[in-house]
């Protein structure tokens, strides 16, 4: 398999993107303090059956950082129409699943399947006075703290935050892989880039239900508390979706449980062959 690798001129920058293996087209889209190398695995595995497409999302890994405002689901389509690509599965990890969910609600006849692990979703809104509990604990315990040292220039604490909240299940080496790619995205802490992004009006949460092709809704049980409510509101709104609950895996579900993941998603799409 020859792997090929370049850049795609979008709005105001570039994405950077890679890709792996023949067959029908499958994007992986990764999480929002990562970049695309937390897919090694999965690229090299899912490249002996499909076309695998890894890209850094706008700000992350090699492409370019925002100066400007922009669009994360048409940086995203840009990349697929200058890849020749019609039509593709898209799986997305947190923020990753947020643009997958986007994308697919506002450009329905490129996603055949998708899947969300540990998603997020533009203009959510929480279930209720047991869930904000759950986000202001998370708020105290983990987001205010790593704001505070970002602001004093302890980065490298702000970094390792990141890692002990959203992979608190990893093992050490993917740990120490997990740190090493978030410390090369460190500058996501000192800069305002996120704040360019512009999500679609109206935002995802609220059409949902406009989803019909087969979803799959991924939930890791090690999951920060907050993140198990948006799994079941996204599996309880997308009709006919399927929810899995990987044991003893974290929010980075690939790579704390990558051999749970791999089985789960690649009989997920055989069935949908």
């Amino acid at each position: 398999m020859t792997q090929i690798q370049g850049y795609v001129t979008v709005s105001g920058g570039r994405l950077y993107y890679e890709v792996e293996g023949s067959g029908h087209p499958i994007v992986l889209i990764h999480a929002g303090f990562l970049d695309r190398r937390m897919w090694d695995e999965q690229f090299e595995l899912f490249g002996k059956e499909f076309k695998v497409i890894r890209y850094d999302v706008r700000g992350f890994g090699k492409s370019s950082k925002p100066t400007d405002k922009y669009s994360d689901i048409e940086d995203l389509h840009t990349l697929l129409a200058s890849l020749k690509v019609n039509k593709a599965h898209l799986v997305g990890v947190s923020n990753g699943g947020r643009i997958a969910i986007d994308f697919t609600i506002n450009h329905p006849s490129m996603v055949d399947a998708l899947i969300l692990v540990g998603s997020a979703v533009s203009g959510y809104k929480t279930t209720g006075r047991e869930e904000d509990e759950a986000w202001e604990e998370f708020e105290k315990q983990f987001e205010e703290p790593q704001q505070l040292a970002a602001k004093q220039g302890r980065i490298a604490q702000a970094v390792k935050m990141d890692v002990d909240a959203w992979g608190s299940a990893q093992g050490p080496s993917s740990r120490e892989r997990m740190l090493e790619i978030a410390t090369d995205n460190s500058h996501i802490h000192t800069g305002p880039h996120q704040k360019w992004q512009v999500d679609p009006d109206p935002p995802g949460f609220g059409r949902l239900t406009e989803i019909r092709i087969p979803t799959l809704v991924m939930i890791g049980d090690r999951d920060v508390r907050g993140m198990r409510y948006i799994a079941r509101q996204l599996h309880a709104r997308i009709p006919g979706s399927r929810l899995a609950e990987v044991s003893g895996a974290d929010h980075i579900v690939n790579m704390s449980k990558p051999n749970e993941f791999n089985r789960i998603v690649l009989e997920f799409l055989k069935n949908q062959l």
